[in-house]
């Protein structure tokens, strides 16, 4: 999918933008013709990156845990200083955490993840959001999972925090409607990325059913990191605006259909974190 430069003088900030899905959002996004800001744990990897971004930007790097809520804040002053405003923010930093059943991972691994995958999506928010209300219209896109859409057993950590990053998604959304800033959530199916070693490594404590699927997948090459930085280019740009507090799937939703997307902007409920019911939780009269 090309978007044929719709990012063109927009400054959009990727953490997690060192490596995987996070480099690909950001290579997707400089093809577009935006400008990157990108943001990891690893400056020597940071580097690497943005040697790999199309030349002609003002790209730039900031080495940053997202997690360390005085590292966010003080980052956000000085990208504020040097850059005045942003127009998207994609918040792609993200571990597993620990595998295995609830009574023998590891509290403080499991706290560690949380730390990383959902408080450091909120601090990137709460420090960025200023920067985004300084544009015309800013983006706000979050990286969920899988691990939101359905119970993902012997990952607690993982799939507890980016099912939170869904309705923390929501909320903000109805929040920063007034200021025109639309945030979204992205699921972007099985990449291959570092993060499967740990499963592989993790063996049973993975279960059996997840480690047969990690192996297949892996041996088939999952899904294209490519197709969650297209989805996540198309809803940075201007052909998404007044889509928000949405829940989307790169791979299995057909987000690229005008019918999709006009469903997207009409029903309110339509790729949002719901109980299944009678839709409104109807009271049931005997």
């Amino acid at each position: 999918m090309i978007l044929m430069g719709l990012l063109e003088n927009k400054t959009i900030l990727v953490t997690g933008g060192s490596m995987g899905i996070g480099l690909a959002v950001a290579q997707q996004c400089a093809k577009e013709g935006a400008c990157l800001i990108l943001v990891s744990r690893h400056q020597a990897d940071l580097k690497k990156a943005i040697e790999t971004l199309d030349n002609g930007q003002n790209h730039s790097l900031y080495p940053l845990d997202v997690g360390l809520p005085a590292e966010v804040s003080k980052t956000a002053s000085i990208i504020a200083k040097d850059r005045g405003f942003i127009d998207g923010l994609v918040n792609c930093a993200g571990v597993y955490g620990p595998i295995g059943a609830i009574d023998e991972v590891d509290p403080e691994q499991f706290a560690e993840a949380v730390r990383i995958n959902l408080l450091g999506t909120f601090y990137m928010c709460h420090y960025f959001v200023p920067l985004l209300k300084k544009a015309k219209r800013g983006k706000i896109i979050n990286y969920s999972g899988g691990g939101a859409a359905g119970a993902f057993p012997n990952y607690s950590a993982y799939a507890a925090s980016k099912t939170a990053i869904v309705r923390l998604t929501e909320n903000t959304a109805l929040e920063l409607k007034q200021h025109n800033i639309d945030v979204n959530a992205v699921a972007p199916g099985f990449v291959v990325t570092r993060l499967h070693q740990q499963t592989l490594d993790a063996g049973e404590k993975a279960g059996t059913d997840f480690l047969k699927k990690t192996n297949e997948q892996i041996a088939k090459g999952g899904v294209p990191p490519t197709v969650a930085a297209e989805l996540t280019a198309f809803l940075l740009s201007p052909d998404s605006d007044g889509i928000t507090g949405k829940f989307i799937s790169a791979p299995w939703d057909s987000w690229q259909t005008p019918e999709f997307v006009a469903k997207l902007k009409a029903d309110p409920d339509f790729t949002a974190l719901r109980r299944i019911d009678n839709k409104t939780f109807f009271k049931v009269v005997k």
